[in-house]
Parts: C-alpha cells; sequence; structure tokens
C-alpha cells in the first residue's frame, strides 16, 4: 500500500491484516525488508490508514504445547514443518489461513537464501538483528501499558510472536499493575506461565549447549521470581516455575550481578516459601564475593530476606555489616529501618563472633535514624523500636526521639505499631509516660480493629509501666474485644486450629489481675482459662509428678511426658506467669504452707501472705549473686534487659537422707546438707551428643576440688530422668533443672561410694542405672529441698521439677520466685 525507499533499503509498511497471501511466496520478500505494523502505528507515522474492517479476527486454532523455536520456525518456514500457527501478532490470521497460502513464516525469520544462514545452521547476524528490532518495539508497547486488563489482553493476541524477553517483560510488567494478582487462574497469564516453564525445561534439559538469544540468565532468574514474588504467586504452574528456578539457580550464580542476587532472595522470601536452602546459601556465599557492588538497596533487600526466611550465614551477615557501614549515607529511612529489622530478626547477639561488628552497626543505624525520623512514617518508627527491644539494645536518645516523633503521628498508628511500640518501651523500662498515656488513649480508639496478640502484648506492656499509665477502664475495654475476637468456649478436643493460642491469654489475665474486682469480664475469662489452658496444663503436670486421683497420675513417666508436651504444644503455651505460676505450684504440692501468697487466683479474693524467710534469705543470696556477675560480664551487645537465660540464677538448698539395703539386710544412710548456693545457666546440653554431661562434670569436679563419686555416665543418665519440654526453643539448660540435676548427682555419687566400702543387694544398682529413688529399687530418698528463682519458672521447668518429684516421692519441694520485669535485676 505504501512504499519509500530509504538509501540502498527498500520498506514495504503494510497495515496488519491487509497483506497479500501471494506476499509470502514472492521472491521480492526475500531481498526486502518487509515491516508490519498495526493501523494505530499509521497514522503516528503519517502513512495512510487502511478502514478498520480490513483487520483480522483472532482465530479459535489451538496453541502449540511448546512454544516454537527459532529452529521450529526456520523449519517451518522450508516447508519441513508442519507448524500450524494461532492468532498472534504476526503474521495475521486472515492471511495465513486464506486459500492457497503457503506454511507462515515467523516475521522475525526468513526463507531459505545463501546469506541469511551461517554455514553451521545458525541465523545470521543479519537475522537476529532484525529479530531484535522488533522485539525491542514490543517490549516497549508492553512497558507503556497500565492497565492489568490490557496486558493480558495483548499478551493473549500476541504470544506466539513474544521472544523470552518479552514474556518476562510481560510477566514482571504486569506484577506492578494495580489488581493483577487477581489474574492467577486467567488463561492468559496461564499461558505466561506455561511458556517460561517450557523454556526453562528446554534450558535444564540442554544445559550450557543452550546459549544465544534464547539463553537462560541469572537476570532473567530473578526477574521472573521478582514478578512472581509481587503478584503473591506460587500455586500451581507458578510453583513449577519457581521450583525450576531454584534447580537452575546455585551453579549460575557465578555470572549474576549484585542486583540478581539481592532479587532472588528477596523474591523467596517475600513469597515465604520453604526448603531452598541450598539456592539462599549459594546466594549468600556468592553475595559475599560481590559484596561490594551492593547498593544500599541490595544490602538492606538481602539482610531482610534472609531474616524473613530465618536463614543463618555468619560471613554474610559479617559481610552486610562492615558495607552497610561504609555506605551508611546512602541509605534511605526504609533502608535503614528494614536493616535494623533484619538484624533483629535474625537474633544476631550475644556472640563473640558477631557481636562487636552487629552492635556497631546496630548503633550507627540508630545514630543515623535519628536524623531520618521525620521522614519516616509509622510503620518503619514502630519497627525500629521494636528492633531495639528485639535486640536488648538501649537507646534512650533514639528512643526519646521515637517518642516525640511519635507524638505526632500516633493518630496514624495501625494497632500493630501501637503494640510494637508499646513493648519497645516497655521492656528496657523506658519511662516516657506522657508519650505512653497517649498510645494508650490512642489505642482504645481504635481497639476494634486489634488482633487477639496485639490486644494481649499491649495490655501487658503498658501495665507493666506502672500504674497512671491504663486504669479498669481501659482493661474493660481490651478484655471485651479479646473475648470477641477469639473462639474460648469451644472444648479442648473440638478445638481447631487458629481458634486461640493459649499464652495470649495467659499474659492478658496476668496483665489484668490486679484489676479484676472492677473488671465485668474477668469472671467469664478466668473460667474459661482456667478449663481450657490452666486446667490440662496442672492435670497434665499432676501426671507427670504422678500427684492426683486421676487415671493419669498412674502413667508411665515417659508417657505422661510425652502428654503434657503434646498438650503444650497444641495450647502453645510455654508459661503460666507470674501469677498462674504459683497457683499451678501450689496445686501440684510444691509450695511452702507458710506461703499464702495467690491462695485462690481465680476470685476476686485477695491473699496477703509473707514471703517464708527462706525466701528472703534466698532473694537476698541471689541479688548478691547479680550484682558479682554484672560486675564480672563483659561488656553486653545486646540482651541488656529481660530474663535473659544465660542471667537467671536459682538459689538450692537441701537437707536429704540417702540409705541402701546391704546385701546382709542391713540399712545403710548418709546424710546431705547444703544451707544454700547459686545455680546457674549451663550450656552443656546445647552441645554436641557426644560432649553431654562433660561440661557438667568438670564443674562440679572443680567445686568439689575434685572428690566426686559418680561418673561422666551418671551424668548423662541423669539429664535423661529430669527432662523438660520443648516449647519455642529448648530450654534444657535451665538453671532450675541444673540445680536438680546436681541433687541427683550428689545422690548418686553416695550411692557410688557405698558400693566401693561395701556391698550392697543388687537391685542399688538398678536404682543408680534407671533413677528410681522412692525405695523400690533397694534405695529411699526423703527429706527437704527449697529452690528459688529470680524470674518465674516456665512450663519446661515446671516439668522436670514434676519429674525429680515423681523420682523422689519422699523429698518435700518448696519453690518460689520472682518476677524479673517487676524488679528488674537482670537489666544489665
Amino acid at each position: 500500500t505504501s512504499c519509500h525507499d530509504y538509501g540502498s533499503c527498500c520498506f514495504k509498511i503494510f497495515p496488519l491484516g491487509d497483506m497479500p497471501a501471494s506476499f509470502y511466496g514472492s521472491q521480492a520478500a526475500t531481498n526486502d525488508r518487509a515491516i508490519w505494523v498495526e493501523h494505530a502505528e499509521l497514522a503516528e507515522w503519517g502513512l495512510p490508514r487502511e478502514d478498520d474492517s480490513c483487520v483480522a479476527q483472532p482465530d479459535t486454532a489451538e496453541r502449540p504445547t511448546e512454544f516454537p523455536s527459532p529452529e521450529n520456525a526456520h523449519a517451518a518456514s522450508s516447508g519441513n514443518a508442519s507448524y500450524v500457527e494461532s492468532s498472534s501478532f504476526y503474521p495475521p490470521a486472515g492471511a495465513i489461513h486464506s486459500v492457497g497460502a503457503s506454511v507462515p513464516e515467523l516475521p522475525w525469520t526468513r526463507r531459505e537464501h545463501p546469506l541469511s544462514t551461517n554455514c553451521d545452521g545458525r541465523s545470521s547476524s543479519r537475522e537476529r538483528r532484525h529479530r531484535s528490532s522488533w522485539h525491542a518495539a514490543l517490549n516497549k508497547r508492553l512497558l507503556n501499558i497500565d492497565n492489568a486488563e490490557d496486558l493480558l489482553s495483548l499478551t493473549g493476541r500476541e504470544l506466539e510472536g513474544f521472544d523470552i524477553l518479552n514474556t518476562i517483560t510481560a510477566l514482571n510488567h504486569l506484577s506492578r499493575l494495580k489488581g493483577a494478582s487477581r489474574f492467577q487462574r486467567d488463561p492468559r497469564a496461564l499461558e505466561v506461565l506455561y511458556r517460561l516453564e517450557a523454556w526453562l525445561a528446554r534450558a535444564i534439559k540442554s544445559g550450557d549447549e543452550f546459549d544465544g538469544p534464547e539463553a537462560v540468565l541469572p537476570k532473567h532468574l530473578a526477574s521472573m521470581s521478582v514478578g512472581l514474588a509481587r503478584l503473591r504467586w506460587k500455586d500451581s504452574a507458578a510453583g513449577r516455575v519457581i521450583r525450576m528456578i531454584a534447580a537452575m539457580a546455585p551453579v549460575m550464580l557465578g555470572k549474576a550481578r549484585a542486583r540478581d542476587l539481592s532479587n532472588l532472595a528477596w523474591a523467596f522470601a517475600t513469597l515465604e516459601v520453604k526448603g531452598f536452602d541450598s539456592l539462599l546459601l549459594a546466594i549468600a556465599r556468592e553475595a559475599v564475593v560481590q559484596i561490594g557492588d551492593f547498593t544500599e538497596q541490595n544490602l538492606s533487600n538481602t539482610c531482610w530476606a534472609f531474616a524473613k526466611l530465618g536463614l543463618r550465614h555468619d560471613p554474610l551477615i559479617r559481610a552486610i555489616a562492615e558495607e552497610t557501614l561504609r555506605k551508611l549515607p546512602q541509605f534511605s529511612s526504609q533502608g535503614l529501618s528494614n536493616t535494623l529489622w533484619g538484624f533483629a530478626t535474625m537474633v544476631i547477639k550475644g556472640e563473640e563472633c558477631l557481636g562487636k561488628s552487629a552492635w556497631q552497626l546496630i548503633c550507627a543505624l540508630l545514630e543515623e535514624l535519628i536524623h531520618r525520623l521525620p521522614e519516616c512514617p509509622t510503620q518503619q518508627l514502630s519497627n525500629s523500636a521494636w528492633a531495639c527491644c528485639r535486640l536488648g539494645v538501649r537507646h534512650d536518645g533514639f528512643m526519646a526521639a521515637v517518642a516525640s516523633e511519635g507524638m505526632k503521628k500516633l493518630h496514624q498508628y495501625t494497632p500493630q505499631d501501637l503494640a510494637n511500640t508499646a513493648m519497645a518501651f516497655a521492656k528496657p523500662n523506658i519511662r516516657a509516660h506522657d508519650f505512653l498515656r497517649a498510645l494508650a488513649s490512642e489505642a482504645m480508639k481504635k481497639v476494634k480493629c486489634f488482633e487477639a496478640r496485639e490486644v494481649s502484648n499491649i495490655t501487658w506492656s503498658l501495665n507493666i509501666m506502672g500504674p497512671g499509665i491504663i486504669d479498669g477502664t481501659w482493661l474493660d475495654a481490651a478484655l471485651d474485644h479479646f473475648r470477641s475476637l477469639v473462639r474460648l468456649d469451644v472444648p479442648l478436643k473440638a478445638r481447631r486450629s487458629g481458634d486461640f493460642e493459649g499464652w495470649e491469654i495467659v499474659q492478658l489475665l496476668n496483665a489484668c489481675w490486679a484489676y479484676r474486682g472492677v473488671l465485668n469480664h474477668w469472671v467469664e475469662l478466668a473460667y474459661v482459662f482456667q478449663q481450657h489452658i490452666y486446667g490440662p496444663v496442672v492435670q497434665a503436670l499432676a501426671a507427670i509428678a504422678g500427684n492426683g486421683s486421676s487415671h493419669a497420675a498412674t502413667l508411665p513417666l515417659d508417657d505422661a511426658r510425652q502428654e503434657a508436651q503434646r498438650i503444650a504444644t497444641e495450647l502453645q503455651v510455654d508459661f503460666l506467669g507470674p501469677v498462674f505460676t504459683r497457683a499451678a505450684l501450689r496445686d501440684l504440692g510444691f509450695v511452702d504452707p507458710a506461703d499464702l501468697r495467690c491462695v485462690d487466683a481465680f476470685t476476686y479474693r485477695d491473699s496477703v501472705g509473707a514471703v517464708p524467710q527462706w525466701g528472703i534469705e534466698a532473694r537476698a543470696a541471689v541479688s548478691d549473686a547479680l550484682e558479682r556477675m554484672r560486675a564480672e560480664l563483659p561488656f553486653m551487645w545486646f540482651d541488656r534487659f529481660g530474663p535473659h537465660e544465660r542471667r537467671v540464677q536459682c538459689w538450692l538448698s537441701y537437707e536429704l537422707t540417702v540409705q541402701a539395703q546391704s546385701s546382709s539386710g542391713l540399712t545403710i544412710e548418709e546424710h546431705l546438707v547444703e544451707n544454700g548456693r547459686i545455680v546457674s545457666f549451663s550450656l552443656d546440653e546445647h552441645r554436641a551428643m557426644s560432649q553431654h554431661g562433660c561440661e557438667t562434670l568438670a564443674r562440679l569436679e572443680a567445686t568439689k576440688q575434685g572428690r566426686v563419686a559418680f561418673m561422666l555416665q551418671d551424668v548423662r543418665r541423669s539429664q535423661q530422668w529430669v527432662r523438660g519440654l520443648f516449647a519455642q526453643h529448648d530450654r534444657v539448660g535451665h538453671c532450675e533443672r541444673q540445680a536438680l540435676l546436681e541433687v541427683i548427682l550428689e545422690v548418686v555419687g553416695v550411692l557410688r561410694t557405698f558400693l566401693s566400702r561395701c556391698e550392697l543387694d543388687p537391685s542399688v544398682t538398678r536404682c543408680i542405672n534407671e533413677g528410681l529413688f522412692d525405695g523400690s529399687c533397694g534405695t529411699k530418698v526423703q527429706g527437704q529441698m527449697r529452690l528459688f528463682v529470680c524470674h518465674f519458672y516456665c512450663i519446661s521447668c515446671l516439668a522436670a521439677i514434676s519429674c525429680f518429684v515423681r523420682r523422689f516421692p519422699h523429698v518435700t519441694l518448696h519453690t518460689d520466685f520472682d518476677d524479673c520485669w517487676r524488679t528488674r535485676l537482670l537489666d544489665v
């Protein structure tokens, strides 16, 4: 229809849908450069525009299962393949299927010509340039579309004309358009995923031989991953593409750019897909090598991604910390906040290899953030404050700046921002009362928008800051909303996953207990807690201890402990709090009768009682021990406040009599007396299995100046006799359990001494091997024991105490504790 001569090249420009069928067979087509354009483009070029009626409508031909490769297309153009073209961008359906038309060419291929192919069968550079120009123009068209429906419509019509870059561009640009995620099941979007899947499958099959314009590069994998991550697509076809990317990427990362590494990590973290640690570790190894090329966004995104996935790679952490310090002025406020959050989530604290470098980074981040807080939205304010709290870093200047800026933006805070900020001030005991009162007032306005855990967290946080922050009216509104959120009236056996998590109501009721007399919803919630949480937990502990009259009390010890583990896991309870821990210990019979505190935790009645004399002595001894510990501690990078398990101390005293039967029937006995000593946390059982017991044995030998009668095998057996529960993390090193182990080893040492002095009944050896000290194996231990700890017992330690009582039923055990969030004895 139009012909323009530009120098030595003749360009024939045809409106799409108006090409004569005879053109495909003309010799002129092999010598001239033909350009197909749509009608809309003709007007832009000032060329004659044909009537719209000449545009062919899409046909309904079924698409091929695999997209055409350049080799397929070349075979089709020479008549050696029966490839049927569907409606696509080039050429139009009307011209292809007209009577007498030859097999169509793809727009970037040419008919056989001596100059068009190389001797090895590959396309010539002329052909590759021809194809590249078309695809580059198509990419621009895709990127100019600002509506998801329009993009998919174009993709549906013209997908067969896409090369791989166009296909990736379509996916990536779709992910940036509003409302695109709802198209996951759309056939047009699925066609894009199927095309990518086929391309990756062919690349995996071909390996290194798959090169050229269709070669797979790390940037392609990163771009596909980012597109799927933005769309949150990870099922079905998208899931298959993700798995193929994870399989291919590790061996290709040597060719990846820094941004490709960061984008891959970010995408897999955003999708929250698990089981691809090999890919993430490969990314981490390569990132350490290329860390100097990382931009501030790459650094913050990578830090965030590994934190989100919960994956530790210490060389990467150190590299990110050092590079971030060098590039700190380049960071945006969001980059600073994300990096701080990432380090907090990875819990990089208290470790010699990383502690100092991580602490230096955190301090630098906070100092830089102080000046950027006015440009931070509320989420970044709350996340940064939460990160300090999580790391155990107390930075008064930064928190004062957060309070000052937060006062201006409180109306913008979300419920999660409010809850996290309250906890960030409460745990380090930063008493910004004016800000906290304003925060509590804002929370009251938005209380109906809170989730259950947010209600629990903000109530506990504001309560431990002392009086004057919240009152009974505030608490009643919080309890009312909490009651409406969770299904608490469902029997335990009928409870479904997600109805509620036990720790939420435990924490909430402990916080509200002092105000229970004025709360309208206290009785109802306390009753439900007693029936659904407290009752099952205490019954399970009683079964371990062998107390009570129920059938569970007769269960074998291991079976009872396994049942308690099941209940704790099902209810998501790792503690009972200061109020209900004392109530549980009283119900289990582990409280001194002279101690009248918290006699009935589930009524309005106040019970006032004095601390027993031994409890006063224990508190003084622990306070002195903590003072000495703080004086001897090296500088603490992190964990400077709260009940860190390695700082918690317990006090132990006992008066025991160990009796054993000799082979002649005589009773041999020895008295063990300890007026009070401090026992600390131990890392012994956190080490490799082959090293279990070694540290405990060495420590006790040093304490006794080498005069111990028990052996390493006895230590390892004893560790199995007082096992606790797994609750969120392993708690085998807690000081309370270490105290129980030391008592058991003292008794075993006495029995070993008896064996060396005289011939004992053979059952005594069984007692040493099985740990039964109730008289059934010829050995009986009786007396009294007292145990005090500076923070309330966790559910695991309650189980360990119950195991001890089961094995020593004739020993009267009295316990006591404090709440370190009130005493603040464990703050450094």
